[in-house]
């Protein structure tokens, strides 16, 4: 059969444009006219004025598009200067004003950085490069023997301020010292490879630990500062009530921990969200990094694991380091298990704040923990070689989730789903095995003779009370409360740190029923308190001001039994051909992440009041 032909024709405005295409159905010749008018006649219609101002419009911003972004951002600037010199002017001097003033001056600042480096970072950069160059840049050799003259003197320094300001106004504080000797030494004995241990990081991570301890705890500056984020971290999740109150109404109250202090892990991932979304997070954490890796001489990769460990938990920042995963030393995977170990994730820091842990110590003790967990990390199991690979661009850019602020919200809100079905079904199964252990054990004390009064029923909460009291009192916990710390603890390394924050919650609200009782009271053998006036039981203890602090620091991290189970399982599904390495690093690495809390407890110990 003769192919059929189809002319499709074109006219534009007087031109013909034919396109020929073959078929074999019909021999007929078929002729498709498709009629173009002309761009005049186009504009003839009613809407023609309106096309062409949209497209003159369209070519203007397309032409002068930096220059209108200018003047939008150069207006906007003007409207909140002159926003900002009428709140001045109208009301100074109260909390909200110092607020506005403090937030403006440091946008402007870092904003300064910024715009310098931008201008002048490559010339200082070849200025060093041509130094290097020409040999008038000291030596490696001459910098690293400087480097070691600097540790030691810092280190010299810091050990005479806390004889001179702390230790001698009060002895006791030399226990929390040993402590740190004491840990140190097992760490290095206990080392992989203890001849190749570089004492660089590991002093240099202690130094950053001090330092953030020192500001803290023995300036009023500084304690009034993280008292004051404290105040407003809290402040801020209040405002997660008028969600949980449409959901769940007026008395969500009543299911405290599945209505309150879930709905707040929802809220605070949403946010998080927006932040890495307007690149806000991203320039924190670079900065963050960049500072471990100069001082504690640690690879770019390590150093934006711990800070982004400060702010994410464990599970988030593997993403960041699953390109590299396959390139990594033990000892650089060992690092990462310790940073995910001895950190918390700012969504879950919420919810120990809800449980009544003070919420300024929290926020100190997730920054102290990540040079810790460097410093542990790399004396347990130091590098052994030199890594192949270049480092310098491990820092991999954090890539923005959604496209508007919106769907990044509600992207965060999505991604915290798994974190408070984590946090439920192991509190519910937790809870549950800890009943049936306990349940166990009273009825194997029964049979040998362990009945109250006159002993306490044998609990695994009694168990670690003994166990860890010598980790405890090396933290620095006074000799009376160290079986209720070390039941935390316990609690904390065997299950995990939610049970044991709550535990910490109930001692501090019966700390405050104990202040307002003057009556006889008496300590039961299971460090319970019996209030003989009141005929009341102060289930669980009280502990000291010093102790709750101290705690508060030995509990911040994901360092229990529980997490190493998960972490395994989600490393391997990252990287299942490194599975071997995986299950060789976890058990050093879950020890590491214990000792990093322990070391940042012991910080707390000598210097809080």
């Amino acid at each position: 059969m003769e192919s059929e032909r189809f002319i499709n024709v074109k006219v534009d405005d007087g031109n013909i444009d034919t396109a020929t295409t073959e078929s074999t159905d019909r021999p007929e010749v078929i002729v498709n006219y498709q009629y173009v008018p002309p761009e005049w006649l186009q504009n003839c219609s009613p809407l023609g004025p309106v096309v062409r101002v949209r497209k003159s419009l369209d070519r203007f911003i397309k032409s002068h598009g930096k220059k209108l972004k200018m003047a939008i951002y150069t207006l906007l600037l003007l409207c909140y200067f002159s926003y900002f010199i009428g709140a001045m002017v109208y009301r100074f001097g109260d909390e909200g004003s110092i607020r506005l003033l403090v937030f403006t001056l440091l946008v402007l600042f870092f904003y300064a950085i910024h715009t310098m480096k931008r201008m002048f970072g490559n010339r200082v950069e070849a200025y060093f490069n041509t130094l290097h160059k020409e040999r008038k840049y000291p030596s490696k050799r001459t910098r690293k023997v400087l480097l070691r003259l600097v540790t030691a003197y810092v280190a010299v320094v810091v050990i005479v301020v806390i004889i001179a300001t702390v230790i001698r106004r009060d002895p006791y504080r030399l226990v929390p010292v040993s402590g740190i000797a004491i840990f140190t030494f097992c760490l290095f004995f206990f080392s992989k490879d203890p001849s190749q241990v570089s004492w660089r990081p590991v002093l240099w991570g202690y130094m950053l630990q001090l330092v953030f301890a020192l500001i803290v705890l023995q300036t009023s500056w500084g304690y009034d500062l993280f008292d004051w984020l404290g105040k407003r971290v809290t402040e801020f999740l209040d405002h997660t009530d008028v969600g949980a109150i449409f959901v769940f109404g007026e008395k969500f109250t009543d299911h405290f921990f599945a209505f309150k202090v879930m709905s707040v892990i929802f809220f605070f991932s949403a946010v998080i969200s927006i932040l890495y979304f307007l690149g806000w997070m991203q320039v924190l954490i670079e900065k963050m990094a960049l500072i471990m890796q100069y001082s504690l001489g640690t690879s770019a990769m390590e150093s934006l694991h711990a800070a982004v460990n400060v702010f994410v938990g464990w599970a988030e920042t593997t993403t960041l380091v699953r390109p590299l995963f396959d390139k990594m030393t033990l000892s650089e995977l060992h690092t990462v298990m310790t940073n995910g170990f001895a950190t918390v994730a700012g969504s879950t820091l919420v919810v120990y704040v809800l449980f009544g842990a003070p919420a300024n110590h929290l926020l100190s003790a997730s920054v102290m923990s990540a040079p810790a967990a460097l410093a542990i990390s790399k004396l347990f199991w130091p590098e052994s070689k030199e890594t192949k690979r270049d480092t310098s661009n491990d820092a991999c850019v954090i890539k923005r989730e959604g496209r508007n602020i919106v769907d990044a919200a509600s992207i965060g809100a999505i991604t915290a789903l798994p974190i408070v079905a984590y946090i439920i079904a192991s509190v519910i199964a937790f809870f549950s095995l800890l009943g049936f252990v306990n349940a166990t054990l009273i009825w194997m004390g029964e049979r040998v003779g362990l009945i109250p009064p006159e002993y306490p029923n044998l609990t695994f909460q009694l168990i670690c009370s003994f166990l860890f009291w010598p980790l405890v009192f090396l933290m620095g916990i006074e000799s009376r409360d160290c079986c209720v710390v070390a039941r935390m603890v316990g609690i904390k390394t065997f299950i995990n740190e939610f049970l044991a924050y709550e535990d910490l919650g109930k001692v501090i609200k019966n700390n405050q029923i104990f202040e307002s009782y003057d009556g006889p009271w008496t300590r039961t053998s299971n460090c319970d308190v019996f209030l003989l006036d009141r005929n009341q039981t102060l289930t669980g203890g009280v502990i000291s001001e010093h102790s709750v602090v101290v705690t508060t620091y030995a509990l911040c991290g994901f360092s229990n039994i529980t997490a190493l189970g998960i972490m395994i399982g989600a490393l391997t599904a990252i990287a299942p051909d490194r599975k071997e390495d995986i299950v060789r690093v976890s058990i050093r690495a879950l020890i590491s992440g214990c000792f990093a809390c322990f070391m940042t407890a012991c910080m707390a110990g000598i210097l809080s009041e």
